[in-house]
């Protein structure tokens, strides 16, 4: 099956890749141990991170930082998986991803089933995303059950994914630049499943990407959160303001602190109690809304002044080791 071929070939070009230290785990404030059962007044965002990057948001944590900072009363918690290419195998993973997820999404609808709901992947934690959300994507990837649908048209406001493995081009929510498909490309009964989400999925692929245009660039599959971090921003925010407050899509800055929590590590993927960590600055840092909204092409944007001023080095630094 191409899935398996495409495995192979995967996990042969990783035995190339920069094992350099993550710059995010130096960058982003630390987790400090604190369980949370409550439902969020704002918007809840699921981060699911990319291969390799340690326990927590990884660098997409920093998109979603952005936008609970518009969003009073928000809450951010990463997604406890493996995110690994090999101990567990990386289609494991990716099993134990979906797993974790529609877990975390399942509990957090029964405990809060009015509570409005984001969900944000990079790389394998978009692959994870996907299959959650839209069932699996074929060949070793094939077993997981879609969430219902209904679940998410009521709570899910926003899908937002980077780089996802399983790209397929020229979809409804298909934005960047890409035209080819990705190495585990998503089978079609999947992506009929995706297309019902059009109005609140989107997938980033940009030309040149290693994993989902099969690429030879490293450096596109690490630049979105600088190139379209902007703009993620604004269309979260604006789906929420257009769910909650009837339309209003103009984005609030507030000066509380948000709040972020992560899944204490298990070790087996399995969803497990929340910690908290400062992710989230204080409002003084605006997103500038350069795109205006999604599109094929895709303006090129840093993040707000909060965190943009570190966030070009830190992009390109992850290019090299995460996936």
């Amino acid at each position: 099956m191409r899935a398996t071929s495409s495995l192979a070939l995967l996990l042969a070009g990783v035995a190339a890749a920069d094992p350099s230290p993550n710059p995010w785990r130096k960058q982003h404030p630390p987790v400090t141990n604190k369980a949370t059962s409550t439902c969020a007044t704002g918007l809840f965002v699921l981060v699911a991170r990319g291969t390799t990057e340690p326990q927590g948001a990884g660098v997409t944590g920093l998109v979603a930082g952005n936008i609970t900072e518009k969003i009073p009363g928000s809450k951010v918690q990463a997604l406890d998986y493996p995110a690994t290419f090999s101990d567990p195998a990386y289609q494991d993973s990716v099993a134990a991803g979906v797993k974790s997820m529609q877990s975390v999404v399942n509990n957090y609808l029964n405990d809060c089933p009015d509570g409005k709901m984001a969900i944000l992947g990079y790389s394998q934690g978009a692959h994870v995303g996907m299959d959650a959300v839209c069932g699996g994507s074929g060949g070793v990837f094939d077993a997981a059950r879609a969430l219902p649908v209904a679940d998410i048209k009521k709570n899910v406001l926003a899908m937002v994914f980077l780089g996802d493995p399983t790209h397929v081009a020229n979809v409804t929510y298909d934005k960047g630049t890409s035209i080819k498909n990705g190495l585990f490309e998503r089978n079609n009964a999947s992506v009929e499943t995706c297309k019902q989400y059009s109005d609140r999925l989107v997938s980033y692929c940009d030309t040149g990407d290693t994993y989902c245009d099969v690429g030879k660039d490293k450096k596109v599959h690490g630049g979105y959160v600088a190139k379209y971090g902007d703009e993620i921003v604004k269309y979260v925010v604006d789906k929420y303001h257009a769910a909650v407050i009837g339309g209003n899509a103009t984005t609030t800055t507030t000066s509380a602190t948000a709040t972020a929590t992560t899944a204490a590590p298990t070790g087996s993927g399995a969803s497990s109690a929340t910690t908290t960590t400062g992710a989230a600055a204080t409002g003084s840092g605006t997103a500038t809304g350069a795109a205006a909204s999604a599109t094929k092409t895709g303006a090129a944007a840093g993040l707000s002044a909060g965190k943009g001023m570190y966030l070009a080095p830190l992009v390109m630094g992850v290019a090299a080791w995460a996936m």
